[in-house]
């Protein structure tokens, strides 16, 4: 790609978690540390495949088989309408994974990785899921980020390829990708602990008030949401200037709200525009194309609204 502007930017929203299912959970459970279910890893999963279905590869034949094999789409994604051009037709070959540090978007990101993994190994006959995979949990309640020669807090799936690079022909495939822990694209700060029957009472307050400037008691309100989003994308824009050597697809691993924040800061949607929307459903993308035409990235998927 000639510009090295990332020809889209994806984001996707975590799969069903536990607290998704059963609201009580957060009364003793940290909301960091609250994992996917079953079916959570099932709608991730099938993400996996809707991303490798979204980029451009040299065998689609492998990207059929792997939808087929994860399709598990619910009615809600099914409705989600997307518009997706694809405008450039180069091969991608690098992607960067942003991701929250929470428990249920490292695993999100775990079974998106699953997919590529097995595209690789498919297409490239490299098995690199039983070398030194990226894991979302670890002992004392970390991560592993298992390539020792990284700083914390990033993983790249790079240097097993090197390392076999000779097994690979030149007419296949290969996709790389780097993962980046990122704090600032975790959740919005609903407090600690949360009673269910407080949140209750808290969460009609919030519908009265606005989501947008209703701020959680020791918590966050969306526009603080807003400000750190605000310095995420100054990051961001690092890689989609067209003088930078970034990477061909950009995907933020997110929640609901963020996923909703960081559309109305690029966007500039008003606040009145953002309590509009409501959140895309569990194990959904979110597709952002770069049009050459005008120059900036469009939009590709509808938002569903408060019926």
């Amino acid at each position: 790609m000639g510009s090295h502007r990332p020809r889209l930017i994806i984001l996707v929203r975590h799969g069903e978690s536990v607290s998704n299912k059963d609201k009580t959970v957060n009364q003793h459970m940290p909301n960091h540390l609250i994992p996917l279910t079953e079916n959570g890893w099932r709608e991730a999963h099938h993400a996996g495949a809707h991303l490798l279905s979204l980029l451009n590869v040299d065998n689609n034949e492998v990207v059929k088989t792997l939808c087929d094999k994860y399709d598990h789409t619910s009615e809600d994604v099914k409705h989600l309408k997307q518009n997706y051009k694809r405008l450039d037709t180069d091969i991608d070959t690098k992607i960067a994974f942003y991701t929250s540090p929470y428990r249920r978007t490292r695993e999100t990101l775990r079974a998106l990785l699953d997919v590529i993994d097995e595209y690789n190994e498919i297409n490239c006959g490299l098995s690199y899921r039983l070398a030194e995979p990226y894991q979302p949990t670890g002992n004392k309640r970390s991560a592993h980020w298992s390539l020792k020669d990284f700083p914390h807090g990033f993983y790249k799936n790079e240097e097993f390829q090197q390392k076999t690079e000779r097994q690979i022909k030149s007419s296949q495939q290969y996709i790389h990708y780097c993962v980046k822990d990122e704090p600032r694209i975790r959740e919005q700060d609903f407090g600690n602990f949360q009673e269910v029957s407080a949140m209750r009472e808290v969460m009609n307050k919030r519908s009265h008030y606005g989501h947008f400037f209703f701020r959680f008691p020791q918590g966050e309100s969306a526009a603080d949401v807003y400000d750190r989003c605000a310095t995420f994308q100054e990051t961001l824009f690092r890689h989609t200037k067209p003088q930078s050597k970034g990477c061909d697809v950009v995907v933020l691993v997110t929640h609901g709200i963020y996923l909703r924040v960081f559309l109305m800061k690029w966007f500039r949607f008003t606040y009145e525009e953002f309590e509009s929307f409501t959140n895309v459903p569990n194990g959904s993308l979110v597709v952002m194309e770069l049009d050459p035409e005008v120059d900036r990235y469009v939009l590709r998927t509808t938002l569903p609204k408060w019926c």
